[in-house]
């Protein structure tokens, strides 16, 4: 049966701050960060000839009630719900707020087909299917299969087969898995920009730490940009690579990244910016274009993006820092080698990292600083050796607070 409807898919990003964190939601040094992958996939299905809307729950503060009430103006063929994290390998707390908006769909009985997506229904496809009241589950990056599951909605909207690679679904008691969909692999020809203009720019606000180093600069507007897609490691806690399906990296031209930082500039006067990569300082070359051209086009930004301590050096992060990244989030994860070799995460010569991070934070007449802090939160890796806890834990601490002090306070550095 052929369906009219006013919209092809509506793409939520689902608000649960309240829920996950209580009366700390309110706490206006959190950040509210744009959904960049809801805003990379309606670039590529609006750039097919789909119509395609997208609603911030987050950012708008919609209860599940209002964001239903919502849908049901918009009318789509399709609602997806994209589960995404400010991290690129944390979207599980935000399975809390899709459940309430599933279940108050579900509630309603308005016949409305969705479709689950992101990385933590792409690790857990089956679960998530049988959890959630949900019409579809997305393995994988989910352009194809978004665009796929359209067509075949337009066709016979009551359809129960759906030969769409990346999607599963349910028939009658069974559960049926498509295989993965191919991976995007030009990205500058498929995924130019997000689609800025669908998402509500003014009320995205930086973290209040990105903010530290010039008291009173403005946290609004705020944006989030890739450059990059997938992590070409394969970190034993890690699970990034459950979207991509395998290790590997692809990336946009550094032409194309400041074409979209100009966007986020001149159109909505964004400066304060967030690298998304899991992996952005890793190809030196890559790395240097981006920041030769934003010095060329003499942007004021204010950066901060995820780093190794293995991959960078004193030439690339002066160059880092004249181009406007003022932050850089490390994944030491341990203070011990034989933890780090224990999840793949490799060997580090010890004065490579203590000179890295040192230098960092130093600050000279002719280098700026940078401030570091430790992603993955309180070096949560541990594993079974003697030196492995709190011990080195402390032990680095020590040093960086140490190196700190000694140069009139550089270095910021955030453990938590």
């Amino acid at each position: 049966m052929i369906k009219k409807k006013k919209l092809d898919i509506l793409l939520l990003k689902p608000g649960n701050q309240k829920v996950l964190y209580g009366d700390l939601s309110k706490n206006s040094l959190t950040a509210i960060e744009p959904p960049l992958w809801a805003g990379l996939i309606a670039t590529f299905l609006r750039k097919r000839g789909y119509s395609v809307d997208i609603i911030d729950a987050e950012a708008e503060n919609l209860d599940p009630f209002s964001v239903v009430e919502e849908i049901e103006v918009r009318d789509p063929l399709l609602t997806g719900i994209i589960v995404s994290g400010t991290n690129p390998s944390a979207s599980t707390m935000n399975m809390t707020g899709t459940r309430a908006l599933l279940e108050e769909i579900s509630r309603r009985n308005l016949g409305i087909r969705t479709i689950v997506a992101g990385l933590n229904p792409s690790a857990l496809p089956e679960r998530t299917l049988k959890d959630e009241k949900t019409d579809f589950v997305c393995e994988g990056e989910g352009f194809y299969t978004f665009a796929g599951l359209i067509d075949a909605l337009r066709e016979d909207y009551e359809r129960k087969d759906f030969n769409i690679k990346g999607l599963w679904y349910r028939k009658g008691d069974k559960i049926i898995a498509n295989e993965r969909a191919c991976l995007i692999k030009d990205l500058d020809a498929e995924l130019p920009h997000v689609s800025w203009d669908l998402l509500p720019m003014d009320k995205y606000r930086a973290h209040n730490w990105h903010c530290f180093q010039e008291p009173g600069q403005k946290r609004e507007p705020y944006g989030v940009i890739y450059t990059s897609l997938g992590c070409p490691f394969s970190c034993h806690f890690c699970c990034i690579n459950a979207i991509f399906g395998k290790p590997g990296i692809r990336y946009r031209s550094p032409e194309k990244v400041v074409e979209e930082i100009g966007i986020l500039v001149t159109k909505y006067g964004v400066k304060n910016i967030k690298i998304i990569d899991e992996m952005f300082v890793l190809n030196k070359e890559h790395v240097s274009g981006i920041c030769d051209l934003i010095i060329e086009k003499g942007y004021d930004l204010n950066i901060w993006a995820y780093a190794r301590v293995n991959t960078v050096n004193r030439e690339l992060l002066t160059k880092l820092r004249d181009a406007g990244f003022k932050w850089l989030a490390y994944g030491i994860e341990s203070g011990n080698n034989n933890v780090l070799k224990s999840v793949t995460k490799g060997d580090y010569d010890r004065k490579n990292q203590r000179d890295n991070k040192a230098y960092t934070g130093y600050r000279h007449k002719r280098y700026r600083k940078l401030y570091l802090w430790s992603s993955r939160g309180r070096f949560s890796v541990y594993g079974r050796y003697p030196e492995s806890g709190y011990r080195i834990k402390l032990r680095i601490c020590k040093y960086l607070l140490c190196y700190s002090l000694s140069r009139q306070r550089p270095l910021h550095s955030s453990f938590g």
